[in-house]
């Protein structure tokens, strides 16, 4: 592929890769494929270990020099600075790549929210804990509930709330899109653009995300062309194309473990100190007797059981919001249809 001359350095805030997948999210991972169609090099910074300022709920985001760009304006930024995927493709082309884009964000997007979000046994089991994980305290307690919130309203606002209605539309979106890249490597002759980064971060998230109701990936798993299409996408821009992880349900290894509150390479040990923690491993280092007066212990007690009962509060309180309410949410969400 082209590779444009350097300028200066693109700085992609995202969330982690999981699964195989080079982000957690599709959105961001539409970023990356964008880059990578244009040949431009960046640089990626995890949501997890970003500095304050940046917003998680509007990722990705470019930082270009001084300036920081939202999801918004992205795309016509990096055009505006002569980075365009579409820049082989002709009027004519570039009104159909819009018109596949639209297909894919717009229904094959829908079906994936409403499997990701909407569906309890997948949010609870596989989208709750992935995106937690790679949340800072305080964030990884609450964001992904309200990142549910935002998205069960976007279905009620689009009508999609009801399972059938959801899967149906990216079934048919899943069609389309097989009988276009059937023994195709792209969309156009001219080889890859813009809407073939935005096609292969939806499919490459419906195949490798392992969620329990896994509705759309096995309608995609069934059509053997779309999938290769996905794989030859991933081995030409990223490098390879790892082995698909199965769904929880039939691998128990996969099951996520409770949530601790704690994202990916936190930089602390969350309560105890991983060698034994507390007075044993001050005794242990001072030859049995530990250094602390019982007015500097019982301080530290203090202060530990404070912190501790603190977070403990905090976590109780996001986990009862979150049971407690997901139902009442689902059910407000299909009253607000249906009126």
């Amino acid at each position: 592929e082209e590779v444009l001359p350097a300028g200066p350095t693109l700085r992609l805030l995202q969330y982690s890769p999981a699964w195989g997948a080079p982000s957690v999210d599709p959105r961001c991972t539409k970023a990356q494929a964008y880059l990578r169609v244009c040949g431009r090099s960046y640089e990626v910074e995890d949501a997890s270990a970003a500095a304050p300022g940046w917003s998680p709920l509007l990722l990705p985001v470019l930082r270009d020099g001084a300036r920081a760009v939202e999801p918004d304006g992205l795309y016509a930024h990096l055009r505006e600075g002569g980075i365009d995927a579409d820049a082989k493709l002709s009027a004519e082309e570039r009104a159909e790549s819009a018109a596949w884009t639209a297909l894919v964000e717009e229904r094959l997007g829908l079906a994936l929210l409403y499997a990701c979000w909407a569906e309890e046994d997948n949010y609870a089991a596989v989208l709750k804990p992935a995106y937690a994980q790679r949340l800072p305290l305080p964030l990884c307690l609450y964001l992904p509930w309200t990142m549910r919130r935002r998205a069960l309203s976007q279905l009620a606002r689009r009508g999609a709330m009801g399972e059938g209605v959801a899967y149906r539309l990216g079934g048919e979106a899943l069609e389309a899109l097989n009988t276009r890249l059937a023994g195709r490597g792209s969309f156009f002759a001219s080889g890859a653009s813009a809407v073939d980064a935005t096609a292969f971060s939806y499919l490459t998230a419906v195949l490798r995300c392992p969620l329990p109701r896994d509705t759309l990936r096995a309608h995609l798993k069934s059509l053997p062309a779309l999938c290769s299409y996905v794989e030859a996408f991933s081995t030409t821009f990223f490098g390879s194309f790892e082995p698909l992880l199965p769904s929880p349900e039939t691998d128990p290894r996969l099951r996520p473990p409770p949530l601790t509150g704690r994202p990916t390479a936190f930089p602390y040990a969350f309560g105890a100190d991983e060698g034994g923690g507390g007075e044993a491993s001050e005794a242990a280092a001072g030859g049995g007797k530990s250094s602390r007066t019982p007015k500097q212990r019982r301080f530290k007690e203090r202060s530990r059981n404070a912190v501790l009962g603190a977070l403990g509060g905090a976590l109780v309180y996001a986990v009862a919001t979150d049971l407690v309410g997901g139902e009442e949410e689902l059910d407000e969400y299909a009253a607000d249809e249906q009126q």
